[in-house]
């Protein structure tokens, strides 16, 4: 009888080879595996035994980073989209996530490349917590503050958030950290030209002999031998490529950025989406666009500190949703007889969001009882009142913090709840949190709302007040007085719902 998989997720605090939650399955032959899963709606998603290599045996791409599975006859582990000749089901272990497979003793297997799996921020399973956490990781938390700090921005203590992730996940928050760095370096050695020592403080390592010897115990190569034949100078900044789960609504999310632009910082055609940052006070370029014949974007980033690569990929993918599973979240909408009909116009609707939650906040504040390109409008004055007329970038904390009453054209309120937020978080925009900005005076439910799905990636935030989305869910015969209780039905993907019906105006 040949072996169960194991898969680690979390059943009751323990780890089990039960598979919990529902995740559809269906390949681009058009074989639905939906008929393998467990009837488990409330529980994180997840596979059956069969489901799992049924996935792995289709090589479906809408499936890459659900899952990771380890080699045990070669220690690897790959994706599930990996090109090799797939392994005899008894040799395989499942993972949920990269730094499993990675705590149990598997390398990456250097044909699929695991790093450039898509990632699963919304990962169902884990506490909200651990969520953040996570969150925070990706960003780069961990390669520059300790594990007691990364507790206290989360509100907890270090002793209950190392216990959190041994629960959750079975591995230390330090262990998925120092995971991340090697994949994150292990891309950069595989598709740019940056000198190793850049890739070093790029990935998060404090020193290059650190990085040397964590790449050499992981991989069993060195930097150098992974690296392989010298590639071309890029020229123009870092480029990367992006990848995420298909379809993909380009042409829905450059319209959503268009739409947003704020003059002289972003600047968006059909083919690519361009604009300003700021790296620890310096000028720095992102820009991003589709990579024909692939299931990703190309990222080009200009700046002259390379420890601000990590957080800045993690920002695009978070800003571009490209760790979205669109099979699984349309699945669950086309339920509802209206967002199917606008499903199916959209294939591969994303949720897009802004640069960072602070910029986020500050959008949504303009934002508030104005149109959009009145908002606009005011972020683009506010922006060249506190930045260099010739490389203006979106205004800091600090800077909005400290202008004069009539650089802002606002009413009075909304210009002190604005300033005072900014004051609050001045040198410290990185640490806004929703549950503190709720807390300002002028600050109501539809601003987190939108601080929530487009600074913070909520994949479940449905602001029922909001007056285009009354307005669509009217212009497409739903009532006005059922859409709250009609939107329950959504979740946990309320914000994509959100976004169909935003997008139909």
């Amino acid at each position: 009888m040949a072996q169960t998989p194991r898969i680690l997720l979390r059943n009751a605090g323990n780890y089990s080879t039960s598979i919990q939650g529902r995740i559809w399955l269906v390949s681009d032959s058009g074989q639905d595996y939906s008929g393998l899963m467990n009837n488990t709606d409330n529980l994180p998603h997840g596979l059956d035994p069969k489901g799992l290599q049924r996935a792995r045996l289709a090589r479906d791409p809408r499936f890459d980073g659900a899952f990771f599975l380890g080699v045990k006859t070669t220690g690897i582990y790959c994706r599930p989209i990996c090109p090799a000749r797939p392994a005899a089901e008894k040799n395989v272990q499942y993972f949920n996530l990269a730094s499993q497979a990675a705590a149990a003793g598997f390398r990456p297997c250097l044909r699929c490349r695991p790093e450039c799996a898509p990632g699963s921020p919304a990962w169902q399973g884990t506490s909200t917590t651990v969520k953040r956490a996570l969150d925070l990781i990706d960003s780069g938390a961990l390669n520059t503050a300790s594990v007691p700090q990364l507790a206290g921005r989360l509100g907890v203590g270090e002793r209950y958030l190392r216990k959190l992730f041994q629960q959750e996940l079975g591995v230390s928050p330090q262990a998925v950290a120092l995971n991340r760095r090697l994949l994150f370096a292990k891309k950069l050695l595989a598709e740019t030209d940056m000198p190793l020592t850049q890739v070093a403080f790029a990935a998060g390592f404090g020193s290059v002999r650190r990085f040397n010897s964590a790449v050499l115990e992981h991989f069993r190569l060195t930097p150098g031998q992974m690296r392989g034949r010298p590639l071309p100078a890029s020229g123009g900044g870092i480029r990367l490529l992006l990848h995420y789960r298909p379809p993909y609504d380009w042409d829905g999310v450059v319209a959503f950025l268009a739409h947003h632009a704020v003059s002289g910082i972003e600047k968006v055609t059909p083919e690519r989406y361009r604009r300003t940052i700021s790296c620890n006070g310096e000028p720095g370029t992102v820009e991003v666009s589709p990579c024909p014949g692939q299931n990703a974007l190309q990222l080009t980033l200009n700046t002259a500190d390379p420890g601000q690569l990590m957080p800045a990929v993690a920002r695009v993918r978070r800003m571009f949703d490209l760790d979205a599973n669109p099979t699984q979240i349309n699945r669950h909408l086309q339920t509802d007889s209206i967002l199917g009909a606008l499903a199916a116009v959209s294939p591969g609707a994303r949720s897009p969001g802004h640069w960072s939650l602070y910029e986020a906040a500050v959008r949504a504040i303009v934002g508030q009882q104005v149109s959009t390109v009145a908002a606009r409008t005011v972020l683009s004055r506010l922006a060249n009142a506190c930045s260099d007329a010739q490389s203006p970038v979106f205004p800091s904390a600090e800077g909005i913090a400290a202008l004069p009453d009539d650089a802002f054209p606002m009413p009075t309120r909304r210009r002190d709840t604005l300033r005072t937020v900014c004051a609050a978080y001045s040198g410290r925009e990185q640490e806004l949190d929703l549950q503190e900005l709720a807390g300002f005076k002028g600050i109501g439910p539809w601003t987190v709302a939108m601080a929530a799905i487009r600074g913070a990636g909520s994949p479940d935030t449905f602001p029922a007040g909001d007056l285009g989305l009354q307005k669509a869910w009217l212009r497409h015969g739903g009532s006005k007085e059922q859409l709250q209780v009609t939107s329950e039905q959504w979740r946990p993907w309320r914000s994509y719902a959100a976004n169909l019906l935003w997008r139909s105006l």
